[in-house]
C-alpha cells in the first residue's frame, strides 16, 4: 500500500511532480527534488493522483505500473479478463495456482488502477493466464502490447533477481 510523502517545511501537504525529479508541496509550494527522499532498497518513490507516494515493495516481487497513455482500468480489466478464463478453461493444472488467480482478481477489483505489486508465483500465473486469453482471444494480445511486455520483463526479473 502507498504511503504519501509530508512535506518536509508545513508537515501536512503532499507533494506533487513538478518536472521529471523535481516536486513541490500542494500546500506551501515548497520545492524538493527526488534526493530529498531517501528510500529503502525495498521501496519505490510513485505518483499516484498526482501526488508523491513511497511503496514497498517486498524482494523477489515486481511492480507492475499501468502506462501514462493508457487508461489504468483498462488494464485491470484486461488482466481481469485474463483470470477469469481460468474459471471456464483447465488453465492451471496446480490447486494452489487456482488459488492465486482467486486472490488477483480479488485484488485487481479492489485496485483497478494500480501499480501492483506482484510475486514471482502471481507474475507466473498471470502470464499463463495472458497466453490462454490471447489464444482464446487474439484481438486481446493486441489492444496492450507494452503493458502485456512489461509483465513478462517482471516476471523475467522475477526468475533471475539481481544479487546486491
Amino acid at each position: 500500500m502507498p504511503v504519501p510523502i509530508l512535506c518536509h517545511v508545513c508537515r501536512s501537504g503532499r507533494y506533487q511532480p513538478e518536472s521529471p525529479g523535481t516536486y513541490h508541496c500542494r500546500s506551501c509550494g515548497s520545492p524538493a527534488t527526488e534526493s530529498a527522499f531517501p528510500v529503502q532498497g525495498d521501496e519505490r518513490l510513485v505518483v499516484l493522483a498526482g501526488v508523491l507516494q513511497i511503496l514497498t515493495v517486498p524482494n523477489g516481487h515486481q511492480v507492475i505500473t499501468p502506462d501514462r497513455r493508457c487508461y489504468a482500468p483498462h488494464l485491470g480489466a484486461s488482466l481481469s479478463l485474463a483470470l477469469r478464463v481460468s474459471r471456464t478453461r483447465p488453465v492451471f493444472r496446480q490447486a494452489e495456482d487456482v488459488g492465486t488467480a482467486e486472490d488477483l482478481l480479488s485484488l485487481l477489483d479492489a485496485d483497478e488502477r494500480g501499480p501492483w505489486v506482484l510475486s514471482p508465483a502471481q507474475l507466473r500465473v498471470v502470464t499463463r493466464a495472458m497466453d490462454v486469453r490471447n489464444a482464446l482471444l487474439p484481438s486481446a494480445s493486441r489492444q496492450y502490447p507494452d503493458f502485456d511486455a512489461e509483465i513478462r520483463a517482471a516476471r523475467t526479473r522475477s526468475r533471475h533477481p539481481r544479487v546486491t
